[in-house]
């Protein structure tokens, strides 16, 4: 039982390594075709992420795994499940579109079932997959059951950081993408105009959903899920041309921001996370499209490419680098 309690952990890490580290090298690389600085840029993300991954994975393999109850799993399972066929079902045939859609489920889950919040939140993010993607209602829940199944896996690994639950879906969306022979969306990175206002996108809605989070106390579900509602209402008002997309950017950056002060104990942390939450999101932009959750992975990347690079500076420059969370 010890070494199934131990197996299970392990093979969610790997399962979450390998996801994001897709997206990572993939993005690195279109940075690369575009320009060598862009390359370099998105290659010190990529670096930042490696670290992360020794850390933690250094972390668990002498972590305590506490057991938790089958029946627990099951229902955070079913949350997942529900969660995904509520958004999906709010964004496609609704119309209120995938931003709105995830923000309402996550807001509404974190009043009515609190405890269950987070699950429900996940799956949220596999319901804003686009119907290029996943047709229908069966589509979208067999995404969610296999993100469900992940989410049970990974659940004791790489705590406090924001982004986790969208690689979760993202990985129950583009699996099942692949499964049904489906082909992802294509799309242009933008403009430097365009890139600019993302940018800034991200570096305003990362620490606003931070400050929600973890300082006055509402959070990570109900943080992001505000700063996502706002996003996807004012923004596209705001900006005619580009606000579905800036929307977009700012529900990207709230998952960002939903990390906890263990892993970003200082406000220049969540900034810098922000600022490669951005970078990223272009650079990203014609990799899988329409798989729901592909902005959660983003946002993780980015927050464990953040903590990566402080884990590395305090055990060169400080003493008590050993005493810092790892799991």
């Amino acid at each position: 039982m010890r070494n199934l309690t131990k197996t299970i952990p392990v093979t969610g890490f790997i399962i979450l390594t390998l996801m994001v580290m897709v997206l990572l090298i993939s993005a690195a690389t279109e940075a690369w075709f575009i320009h060598p600085a862009f390359g370099v840029i998105a290659s010190i993300v990529v670096i930042g992420a490696l670290a992360a991954i020794y850390f933690q994975g250094k972390g668990l393999i002498i972590q305590e795994i506490a057991t938790v109850n089958s029946s627990r799993k099951l229902f955070e399972f079913l949350a997942v499940l529900i969660g995904g066929i509520a958004a999906y079902s709010l964004s496609h045939d609704i119309g209120l579109g995938a931003v709105v859609a995830a923000s309402l489920v996550a807001i509404i889950a974190d009043m009515v079932l609190p405890k269950y919040g987070v699950p429900a939140y996940c799956g949220a993010f596999v319901g804003m997959s686009s119907n290029a993607l996943l047709f229908n209602h069966t589509e979208a829940a067999l995404a969610s059951g296999i993100a469900g199944i992940v989410y049970v896996i990974t659940r004791d690994v790489f705590s406090g950081f924001g982004g986790k639950l969208g690689t979760i879906a993202f990985i129950g969306a583009a699996s099942t993408g692949l499964i049904l022979g489906r082909e992802f969306l294509i799309v242009s990175i933008g403009s430097l105009d365009s890139n600019i206002w993302v940018l800034l996108i991200a570096f305003i809605a990362t620490p606003l959903t931070f400050f929600l989070n973890c300082y006055l106390g509402n959070g990570p579900v109900l943080a992001s899920g505000a700063v996502g509602l706002i996003g996807g209402l004012i923004l596209p008002i705001l900006f005619p041309q580009n606000g579905n997309t800036l929307a977009v950017v700012a529900i990207c950056a709230s998952f960002t921001g939903m990390s906890n002060k263990i892993r970003c104990p200082h406000i220049w942390h969540i900034l810098i996370a922000g600022l490669f939450t951005g970078i990223l999101f272009i650079f990203s932009t014609p990799l899988l499209g329409g798989a729901g959750g592909k902005l959660g992975t983003i946002a993780f990347a980015s927050i464990i490419s953040t903590w990566g690079f402080t884990q590395v500076y305090r055990q060169l420059y400080r003493t008590d680098a050993n005493d810092l969370p790892i799991h």
